[in-house]
Order: C-alpha cells, then structure tokens, then sequence
C-alpha cells in the first residue's frame, strides 16, 4: 500500500516541475511577431520599464572595491551570470568586442555570491578577455528589478531605460543595440 501512495506521490511531483518548467519555457520563449506570446512580451516589456525607474541612481561597488554608477548618457550593457557558467564565456567573448566602444559601460554581474569570490571571477574574466567590472550580487534585487530568471541574460540600460532584454545575444543583435 505504502508504494502505491508512493509511486501516486512521485507522479503528482513530476507533473507540478513538468507543468512549471512548461510554463517557464513558454514565457521565456522568443516573442514573434503576431500571437499570443507578443502579448506577453509587451507585458513583460512595460514591466520592466514600470520597475526601472530608479536606474539614475543605480550603483555598484565591483569585486576590487571600486564604486560604479551608471552614466544614463552611455548604454550600460548588464550581463549576469557567473564564474562556474561556462555557456557564459561566448556571452563575455562576445561583450569583449564592444569594451572599448565609446559610449558603452559593461559591467558583469555574478549572481553567485556563495560561490564566486574575486578570484573566480579574474579567471573567468581572463578567460573571457574581458576587462570591465565584476559586480557580486549579493541580495538578489537587481535579479528582481530586471526580472532575471536566467543565467546568461544581457541587459542594456540608456536614458534610464531599458533597451535590450535577452539571453545570449547574439554579436548581430548586441551590434544593433549598441551603435
């Protein structure tokens, strides 16, 4: 009797994490054009813009101790990830091109405290050949402010807006957003 209440509980579980990685999927998906998900999209879009307010006084201090702010007049690229990610390093070798870009302010944001320290990230950052700020998110508002759900996701702040929103952009898309 016991495995049968067992095995009715284990199916009850994979539905709920199948039914929410569903639903997890689907709102992340790309937006198309017609449908549904544009909907969504221009929901979550407005959202983000209602919760930016703020980003003038948007600060950080980076893994060496140095204060960051963000300057509205320049695009501030945002990408968070972490060390041990290593889907992470082509977004970083990506970034690395438009380091030294006037007008664009990059700044990595690690988003595992307990796991990265200083030296993790100049490893991952001399892998990467990136030279910017490293920024331990440490209390998870900038995950809530920008709604990040995903490592890997880049996103570009100007005129105390956000402009961009998305995970592992591509050099392309990055280059459109950036000129």
């Amino acid at each position: 009797m016991n495995r049968i209440w067992l095995g009715g509980a284990l199916v009850v579980v994979l539905g709920a994490v199948v039914l929410g990685f569903t639903r997890f999927e689907h709102a992340t998906a790309a937006p198309t054009a017609t449908g549904p998900q544009s909907a969504t999209a221009q929901r979550t879009s407005q959202q983000i813009s209602a919760t930016a307010t703020g980003l003038s006084e948007l600060r950080f201090t980076d893994v060496s101790g140095k204060k960051i702010s963000v300057n509205p007049n320049e695009k501030t690229v945002l990408h968070f990830m972490t060390s041990s990610c290593s889907d992470c390093l082509p977004t970083e070798a990506t970034l690395a091109k438009f380091q030294n870009m006037p007008g664009v302010q990059l700044i990595s944001v690690d988003v595992e405290p307990q796991a990265d320290n200083a030296g993790t990230i100049a490893q991952f950052a001399q892998v990467a050949g990136s030279h910017w700020p490293y920024v331990l998110e440490t209390n998870s508002s900038l995950l809530q402010k920008f709604h990040v759900t995903e490592l890997d996701t880049v996103v570009v702040l100007y005129h105390n807006k956000v402009i961009y929103e998305g995970v592992v952009p591509s050099e392309a898309q990055l280059k459109k957003v950036l000129a």
